[in-house]
C-alpha cells in the first residue's frame, strides 16, 4: 500500500516539479532578453543584432546567443558573437559586450581598440576636448573605401543642430550623451581618463529622433543603469526635454573621403577611427 501510495506521489510531484523549474527557467530567460534589449537600445554605438536566441534551453538554466554586425555606409560587416546565461534563479549578461578588447598603443594615435572576436577597431569618444587624438585625418590617404568615424565635439549640439551642421554626405549613426560610469572599474577608464570606455547614447540613423524614442529610450536606460540615480549625467538624461538634449558626439559612416573632411571642421575636438571597408562594385554605398 505504502509503495503505491508512493508512487501516486511522485507521478503527481515529477510533473509539477518540473513544470515549476520550467516557469522559473522561462521567467529569467524573459528577464535576460528584456535586459539585453536595453543594452542594444542605449550602449551599442552603431551595432545591430542580426539574430538573438535561445541555446542549450533546460529547466535549469541555458543561453542566450547574440550576433552583431555593423551597417558601414550599407556595407554590413560581422561585429561579435556574444553568449548570456540564464539559470533558473538569475541571469547574466556576457562579460564581453563591454569589458574585453584587444589593445595596442600606437606612436601617433596612443591607446586602440579592437574587438576580440572580429579584430575589427573600435570607435571610441573622449571625456575631454583638448589635445585629443584625431584619426579621421588619415582618411585622406585611403581612397575607395567605406569606414566609420567617433567625432568628439568641443560643446555639445541638440539633433537639430547636429542636422543643419553635419555634412549631407554622411550618415548620423549613433549620438554619444555620457559615459557609463557604472562600469569605470571593469573597463578601464581609471587608468584612461580621455577616453569614454562605456558610451551611452541613442541611435539617430533613418528616420529616428531624440522625441521619437524619448519614452522608449528612458525606459531602457533606467532598466540599464546599476549606478546611482543621482548622477548627474543621468539625470540629465532622463529629465531633459528630448529637443534639448545636447550630444557631445557621434558615430557617421560614408566614404572615407567624406570623411576626412569632418577631421578639419571647426567644430570638432576630435575623432577616432572604426570600422574601414574597402568599396566593390557590386555594392553601392548608401550616400
Amino acid at each position: 500500500m505504502m509503495a503505491v501510495i508512493a508512487a501516486i506521489v511522485v507521478i503527481i510531484l515529477v510533473p509539477l516539479g518540473y513544470g515549476g523549474l520550467n516557469k522559473l527557467a522561462g521567467r529569467q530567460s524573459a528577464a535576460l532578453f528584456d535586459q539585453l534589449n536595453a543594452y542594444h537600445t542605449v550602449a551599442e554605438p552603431n551595432v545591430n543584432v542580426s539574430s538573438e536566441m535561445l541555446a542549450n534551453d533546460t529547466s535549469f538554466g541555458g543561453n542566450v546567443v547574440t550576433k552583431e554586425y555593423k551597417d558601414i555606409d550599407g556595407y554590413p560587416v560581422p561585429w561579435g558573437t556574444y553568449t548570456s546565461h540564464y539559470t533558473n534563479l538569475r541571469w547574466q549578461l556576457d562579460e564581453s559586450f563591454y569589458a574585453q578588447t584587444v589593445e595596442r598603443r600606437d606612436q601617433h594615435f596612443g591607446r586602440q581598440a579592437f574587438q576580440p572576436g572580429t579584430a575589427q577597431k573600435i570607435a571610441r569618444f573622449y571625456t575631454g576636448t583638448k589635445g585629443l587624438p584625431n584619426e579621421a585625418e588619415t582618411l585622406a590617404s585611403l581612397p575607395d573605401h567605406v569606414g566609420e568615424i567617433a567625432v568628439t565635439f568641443k560643446h555639445g549640439y541638440t539633433y537639430a543642430a547636429l542636422k543643419q551642421l553635419l555634412p549631407k554626405s554622411l550618415n548620423l549613426r549613433w549620438a554619444y550623451l555620457f559615459n557609463d560610469t557604472a562600469h569605470v572599474s571593469i573597463s578601464g577608464d581609471v587608468a584612461h581618463p580621455r577616453t569614454a570606455e562605456s558610451p551611452i547614447g541613442m541611435a539617430l540613423n533613418g528616420d529616428a529622433t531624440p522625441q521619437s524614442q524619448a519614452k522608449y529610450w528612458r525606459k531602457a536606460l533606467s532598466q540599464y543603469w546599476t549606478g546611482a540615480k543621482h548622477n548627474q549625467a543621468y539625470e540629465y538624461a532622463m529629465k531633459t526635454p528630448a529637443k534639448q538634449l545636447k550630444f557631445k558626439g557621434v558615430i557617421l559612416t560614408g566614404t572615407t573621403e567624406s570623411l576626412a573632411k569632418v577631421a578639419t571642421a571647426d567644430y570638432v575636438a576630435g575623432t577616432s577611427v572604426g570600422v574601414t571597408v574597402p568599396r566593390v562594385p557590386y555594392i553601392t554605398p548608401t550616400r
